[in-house]
């Protein structure tokens, strides 16, 4: 295939948008304009503006002809139109542009990715390249500077992360072992031109899936922590569930050895679509999540395509450390999509309330409730007849179910997890024309999911199936929609 010149690109990507959107184009989640996006890459705050690259085909909805594109935003609000960064157009990244991670140098933004080459019988090789993004948007591609592969492993080997402590820069790599099993390595430089090997990362975890994609290591309340996409877990009874995980281990990392001592792998979202994460800081010195509402090998679930475009980001999140687990909630700047408030209750003793009223598809929703002597309860929301999304919590058993069904799949789905809530049940939910987060207990658990109902259906019922419960508040506003600029 000949690829399209990036100003056609480009061009096309203005056209596309300034379109009326199609009944699953969300308002506040960044959407793939066309084609289909996935992993986040290259997240930094620069130059005053918050910039987001993302693994992009504009081409189709198929996992082919990897490019990286961008936008950047000032207020997660404003966004400019999403343009190509670079395309697999040299022979070192031929077969695709895969992800990787950016930091601030000499003034310019540098970012790592990996250069994916096959050869005619499907054979890798992965090359760590370098381009460039300055001031006034100058990019160039810079080539290889990690050229080989050490011995020992395999040729998946990618999705370099960049980050510098005190005077030395290092690159963390997710990796295969020729043992055909998941780890992660790492490589550094005094002067970002020459990469010394330093090793792998020395885990508990010797037989974890058979790949680890898109590793973040970071510092945050005193504790390093590693985030990665383990792929190849088997499932087990809460935990697990999708075809591929995204989650992390928290400990304290040597530098000298390589040496991590650390807690359990905790998965980062319960929900149906999640993966591939990235971690970056702000200069507010904040540290921010954005992940990929999707997951691969799973293009058949989404029904966006027909529409010519597939896959979404999740809202940027906040991480913070508290009793030892990471919280993520929405960022503070979510709130500049609130329009009117739309409904708020307080003090409502009920087992059944139904909002008729709510008459819009894309609205945050938040909702305090004790448990009274309930043993269970229910939220639905984006029904009609015969489509449904539901969220059940079981007070004794400390079970979240998640279901969803739709006529495009024409099956029910449900994922499970377990969080002990003593009485009160706090929730943060986000919810636009295909994209759901919902924020559990002030985010020590998330769900993500995209939802592809035929009809609209924006009632919500809460429901408890014997006695009354107390739902202490709940209000919920209508959320307004990105606003792209050139």
């Amino acid at each position: 295939m000949d690829l399209k010149s990036n100003e056609e690109i480009n061009k096309k990507c203005i056209e596309v948008l300034n379109r009326e959107k199609d009944k699953y184009k969300n308002n506040f989640h960044f959407d793939s304009p066309m084609g289909l996006i996935n992993d986040p890459n290259g997240l930094s705050f620069y130059n005053g503006e918050y910039y987001i690259f993302f693994q992009w085909n504009p081409y189709g909805c198929e996992h082919n002809y990897k490019h990286w594109g961008y936008t950047k935003t000032k207020d997660f609000k404003k966004f400019k139109f999403p343009k190509v960064f670079i395309a697999p157009d040299d022979s070192y990244d031929k077969n695709g542009c895969y992800s990787g991670s950016a930091i601030v140098r000499d003034g310019n933004l540098n970012l790592i990715y990996t250069g994916n080459v096959k050869d005619i019988n499907g054979n890798r090789e992965a090359y760590q390249c370098l381009a460039t993004l300055s001031k006034d948007e100058e990019i160039k591609k810079l080539g290889p500077i990690i050229n080989s592969i050490p011995k020992g492993y395999t040729a998946h080997f990618r999705d370099p992360y960049v980050f510098k402590k005190d005077d030395t820069y290092y690159i963390v790599i997710g990796a295969q072992k020729e043992n055909l099993k998941g780890t992660s390595v790492m490589f550094s430089s005094k002067d970002f031109r020459t990469w010394d090997f330093l090793g792998e990362i020395k885990t508990e975890y010797k037989d974890f899936g058979y790949m680890w994609e898109c590793p973040s290591l970071f510092e945050l309340g005193g504790y390093d922590i590693l985030v990665f996409s383990p792929q190849g877990l088997e499932k087990e009874e809460y935990k697990y569930q999708n075809i591929y995980q995204s989650g992390y281990i928290k400990g304290k990392f040597d530098y000298n050895t390589l040496e991590f001592n650390h807690d359990d792998f905790k998965e980062l979202d319960m929900g149906f679509d999640f993966y591939a994460p990235q971690i970056f800081k702000d200069e507010k010195g904040r540290t921010l999540l954005i992940g990929w509402m999707g997951l691969p090998e799973s293009e058949d679930e989404h029904s966006s395509s027909k529409y010519g475009w597939m896959h979404s980001l999740t809202i940027p999140r906040k991480l913070e450390l508290k009793n030892g687990r990471l919280y993520q909630t929405p960022i503070e700047e979510m709130k500049n999509f609130r329009q009117e408030k739309i409904l708020s209750l307080k003090n409502i003793e009920t087992n059944h309330l139904n909002l008729d009223n709510v008459k819009t598809n894309s609205y945050e929703l938040v909702v305090e409730l004790n448990r009274g002597n309930s043993k269970e309860f229910e939220i639905s929301f984006m029904g009609n007849s015969t489509e449904y999304t539901l969220l059940k919590y079981n007070f004794d058993s400390g079970v979240f179910i998640i279901e969803r069904f739709n006529n495009n799949l024409k099956r029910r789905e449900e994922r499970k997890f377990k969080l002990c809530v003593e009485d009160t049940l706090k929730l943060n939910m986000f919810v636009d024309k295909s994209a759901v987060e919902i924020y559990i207990q002030d985010g020590i658990e998330v769900a993500s999911l995209r939802v592809y109902n035929n009809e609209k259906g924006t009632d919500i019922n809460i429901n408890t199936k014997d006695s009354k419960l107390m739902i202490n508040s709940i209000n919920i506003w209508k959320m307004g929609e990105i606003e792209y600029y050139e």
